[in-house]
């Protein structure tokens, strides 16, 4: 699927978020302080990112997920082994994915109700199943 299609999905969920956007309509002072800190290849494309501030931040492109939280976690999405989300994801204001990659889970922090727009973007980019009825006890 292209990123341009993911991206209108996003524009047409209509979510009011406070935090979770398209990179393309991120403030360019929010965007340079995620680009300090990673490197973009020339052929990756930035799609959505969640930017609360400058020491929590995440940002997926059409081959990585990088995930600032006081320290970066950079994760290709074709190292994606599977991918969990809480049973209550659709009550909790702030939730999570567990990313499990390279023998090692990410657990990705989500604003409220972005889960629905995240998860259609990553089934599309990782061609993954995910499944909304596991039980996790780790959050």
């Amino acid at each position: 699927m292209k990123i341009s299609t993911l991206e209108a999905k996003f524009r047409r969920s209509k979510l009011d978020l406070n935090y979770t956007e398209l990179w393309k309509t991120l403030n360019i002072s929010k965007q340079n302080i995620i680009l300090q800190s990673i490197n973009l290849s020339i052929t990756e494309k930035p799609i959505i990112t969640s930017f609360v501030n400058d020491f929590e931040w995440w940002l997926i492109t059409d081959k990585t997920i990088y995930n600032y939280n006081n320290n970066l976690d950079i994760i290709l999405l074709s190292n994606i082994s599977k991918i969990e989300m809480f049973k209550n994801i659709k009550t909790l204001n702030e939730s999570c994915l567990n990313i499990y990659y390279n023998e090692k889970i990410l657990p990705l922090k989500l604003e409220g109700k972005s889960w629905i727009i995240i998860i259609e973007m990553l089934k599309h980019l990782t061609h993954l199943n995910i499944s909304i009825e596991k039980n996790l006890d780790q959050y």
